[in-house]
């Protein structure tokens, strides 16, 4: 059995950041059934607000968090950091992101100095993706997807059993897939009309429900606007999980046009599992269900009738959890088994 081992995950997004210090043992694989793996125990954690002010002002929060975190942690042997740009994997390069502050950046070898100890760069998305699959809901998948529903719509796809970032690391950009081209514009740094993000992301998911409660005043969702409250997707989301009607006729519109999604990554990639998360997906069934019928009805068989679509099962810690994985698969692989 693989040795434990104490590593620093962290997962940086335009509103915030995540840390955590973990002990966790490396995933492994018997020959036949999947090994049930045990979640990495988190030692201790942080969450600090993002400052986007500038590029030094967001490293040194992020420095602030790994080091208070390491002190007096022990020996820590990586840090893994999921970071919502996009990376040059090999270089550990940070090249362009869209709510945060960093453009060609060498986020590896800064760390790499600082702390003294190695350490792995990956896009956020493919982060949470490899911690799915290694401790979460993709479990024992050799095709896997995932789909990180926020601020954004992120992608993570496991081929093999292996994350895959294509020639440049810039594959898996799963939610610029083009549902209309024309479609409304794509609200992040793309040129597109009507990508899939442009539906189901949470500006998207709080556009529909602020449309809805300004058409029907008489609704849950009107009679919030009416009173003053927020109309976002977290109103949306818990509003339907009480069974609100008109609610839960938004979240059944905005999951059609994620399994209008689902439908082209399915025909594409043919997967095993494909997994939905992020703050966005907290509907649930609400969205799945839906999505999960449009899937059926308009996917090409067999591969529709094979995959799963799943909730994640890390929940929030998915993105330092993922970060903490690709330390364990990446920097620290003679203890891993893999797949057959």
């Amino acid at each position: 059995m693989a040795s434990e081992r104490t590593v620093i995950g962290v997962d940086i997004g335009g509103t915030k950041i995540a840390a955590a210090l973990l002990r966790a043992r490396p995933p492994e694989a018997a020959s036949g059934a999947p090994v049930a793996r045990e979640t990495p125990v988190i030692l201790d954690r942080f969450t600090v607000l993002t400052d986007a002010g500038s590029t030094q002002a967001c490293l040194d929060g992020m420095v602030a968090c790994i080091a208070d975190l390491a002190h007096g942690s022990g020996r820590v042997e990586g840090i893994g950091v999921g970071v919502a740009s996009m990376v040059d994997f090999a270089a550990g390069h940070i090249v362009e992101s869209v709510n945060l502050p960093l453009v060609d950046v060498p986020l590896r070898d800064l760390l790499q100095r600082r702390f003294g100890v190695p350490v792995v760069i990956d896009n956020d998305a493919t982060a949470a993706a490899v911690g799915e699959h290694a401790f979460g809901a993709g479990v024992g998948a050799r095709e896997m997807l995932m789909l990180t529903l926020g601020t954004g719509v992120g992608g993570g796809i496991i081929c093999s059993g292996r994350p895959y970032r294509g020639f440049s690391g810039a594959a898996a950009e799963l939610g610029h897939i083009i549902i209309d081209v024309n479609g409304p514009k794509c609200p992040a740094n793309c040129p597109n009309h009507g990508c899939l993000e442009a539906y189901v992301a949470g500006p998207a998911m709080a556009a529909a429900a602020a449309a809805a409660a300004a058409a029907q005043p008489d609704s849950g969702l009107g009679r919030a606007l009416a009173e003053g409250h927020a109309v976002d997707s977290r109103l949306l989301t818990r509003l339907g999980l009480e069974g609100d009607a008109g609610a839960v006729a938004v979240l059944a519109r905005l999951g059609e046009y994620l399994g209008a999604g689902l439908v082209t990554l399915v025909n594409i990639f043919n997967p095993e599992v494909i997994v939905i998360g992020g703050g966005a997906a907290a509907a649930g069934e609400l969205l799945l269900g839906p999505a999960r019928g449009v899937l059926q009805a308009r996917g090409s068989r067999p591969a529709r009738d094979q995959v799963r679509v799943v909730p994640a099962a890390l929940g929030p810690d998915a993105g330092f959890i993922g970060a903490a994985a690709l330390v364990l698969s990446e920097l620290l692989p003679d203890d891993v088994c893999a797949s057959s």
